[in-house]
């Protein structure tokens, strides 16, 4: 069995749209004029379907993320400030125990983007 998608609620499909393409990779697969839905491949095979949230007083988790993996840290530190440029709602970089990582919150949700901590 293989995880193959992940499915989002978001207020803007489109917008959204853009935000996945531009920062981390993402291709649309569907149309680009939808107000409803956009699926988008992406890196390891992987999709990501936005859906346009059909009630808007419905909310995350506030901790509710969705993560990459980068090789190193000067790919977070890349990732940085490539969405701090772009005017995001970023955090520090922040290292500890489980790595170095960054999180940018985004439609009601953050998208961390990390290296892990080598141990051993």
């Amino acid at each position: 069995m293989k995880l193959n998608h992940l499915d989002l609620q978001v207020p803007d499909v489109q917008h959204t749209t853009l935000f996945f393409e531009r920062h981390f990779g993402f291709r649309l697969t569907t149309s680009r004029t939808s107000p409803a839905i956009a699926i988008l491949d992406g890196p390891g095979e992987f999709t990501l379907v936005l859906q346009r949230k059909k009630d808007p007083a419905e909310s995350y988790p506030t901790d509710f993320h969705i993560g990459f993996i980068v090789d190193d840290e000067v790919a977070v530190e890349r990732a940085h400030a490539e969405l701090s440029a772009a005017g995001e709602e970023v955090s520090p970089v922040t290292r500890n125990g489980r790595g170095t990582m960054i999180y940018c919150r985004r439609d009601g949700f953050l998208v961390e983007v990390s290296r892990r901590a080598r141990h051993g």
